[in-house]
């Protein structure tokens, strides 16, 4: 009863008419890019920046030939996505770094007129509009995730034979369906702490300051500078990370990692 109740869940939050659950959010990258490789595909976009570490590799595995958009910090521009019209895949990290979100609708319009195929990443954006948009919808509910069951993930289309032989993963639904209702209002207080934060350091060159993000990279220009936002996290009891980090910025900066927040 459970399981389904989070397929139902899903569906809603995705817009999709097919769930599969997966052990892993790789899982799920590694599944959607087999079904862009069987639909022809031969060429998978990323992101720079901002994208999730793996994402490279496991196009390489899969025999798709990567490429990297320029973007800002993390944001693509969507009229690049012409030059790769009809051969190309997209594989999104739609929350940009955990700290930007793209307008998916724009995204998904110029990708739908390129005739290109949409995977969108809503590991960070599920519970937002954004996570509604694309050809394959796909997540992970690892620790320091708006869904944050600390293991499993998704997979979600329209077409289900692109999915029928895949298994669902056994996770715990109990604890899924909980989480999976709380995510609005876990989304809400992450976004209301980073905004907070961002008042805070006001000060200081905060990347997207103006976007909703659930962390939010302070870039630094000196060592006295870096070890100030160290302090400032310390005192707050609040994780970080030091860029530059493929997953983040790759500039010397300061993430603040909100979303594993509690």
């Amino acid at each position: 009863m459970n399981k389904e109740t989070c397929r139902t869940i899903l569906k809603i939050l995705t817009g999709k008419e097919h769930v599969k659950f997966t052990s892993r959010g790789n899982i799920s990258i590694k599944n959607s890019l087999k079904i862009i490789k069987n639909m022809g595909r031969e060429i998978c976009l990323i992101q720079d920046e901002g994208g999730w570490m793996h994402y490279q590799k496991f196009i390489e595995e899969t025999e798709l030939e990567p490429i990297r958009l320029v973007t800002n910090y993390g944001l693509i521009f969507e009229k690049e996505l012409k030059n790769y019209s009809h051969d190309a895949a997209l594989l999104l990290n739609s929350l940009a770094g955990y700290i930007a979100m793209h307008d998916m609708n724009n995204v998904y319009s110029e990708c739908i007129e390129d005739d290109i195929i949409l995977i969108n990443d809503v590991s960070g954006s599920i519970g937002s509009k954004e996570s509604k948009f694309g050809d394959i919808i796909i997540g992970s509910f690892g620790k320091g995730k708006p869904v944050n069951l600390g293991s499993g993930g998704f997979i979600a289309v329209d077409d289900e034979e692109f999915i029928s032989s895949l298994e669902d993963a056994d996770l715990n639904f109990v604890d899924l369906e909980s989480k999976l209702r709380n995510v609005e209002s876990r989304r809400k207080f992450l976004l209301d702490k980073a905004k907070e934060v961002k008042k805070d350091l006001s000060e200081y060159n905060v990347v997207h300051r103006d976007e909703e993000g659930l962390n939010v990279v302070v870039k630094f220009s000196s060592e006295e500078e870096k070890e100030k936002i160290i302090q400032y996290c310390d005192k707050n009891n609040y994780e970080y990370t030091i860029c530059p980090r493929e997953i983040r910025i790759l500039e010397d900066a300061v993430s603040i990692e909100i979303k594993r927040l509690n």
